[in-house]
């Protein structure tokens, strides 16, 4: 089986068979675990919202608290599509993609 880990687009995944099954194994990891869940909800509630305040939330809430945690799921999360990272003014936010708003139908 080919290593898809440093594939940069999923359309360069999913040429093949077996890269269509990386991304979907991928992309379901991304949303069927609890704490990435919890991230997508707080991040499709606000569109956009900032790494410290997402670490705030996730930490009053008693999800994470370690921000190391956070920076392992986000990474999880941008590698399955579900959201992207942008940096302004040297601040990471994050938004949701369409990917991502299958959170609305997960309970």
């Amino acid at each position: 089986m080919t290593d898809f880990k440093n594939s940069e687009t999923v359309e360069e995944i999913c040429k093949t068979l077996d890269g269509n099954r990386y991304y979907h194994d991928l992309y379901l990891k991304a949303v069927n675990h609890p704490i990435r869940r919890k991230i997508l909800k707080i991040i499709n509630k606000s569109n956009n919202i900032s790494r410290s305040k997402l670490f705030e939330l996730l930490s009053e809430n008693q999800v994470i608290n370690d921000i190391s945690v956070l920076d392992y799921n986000m990474a999880f999360l941008i590698k399955a599509l579900c959201i992207e990272k942008e940096v302004i003014n040297e601040e990471i936010f994050y938004s949701i993609t369409q990917s991502g708003k299958v959170i609305e139908f997960l309970k």
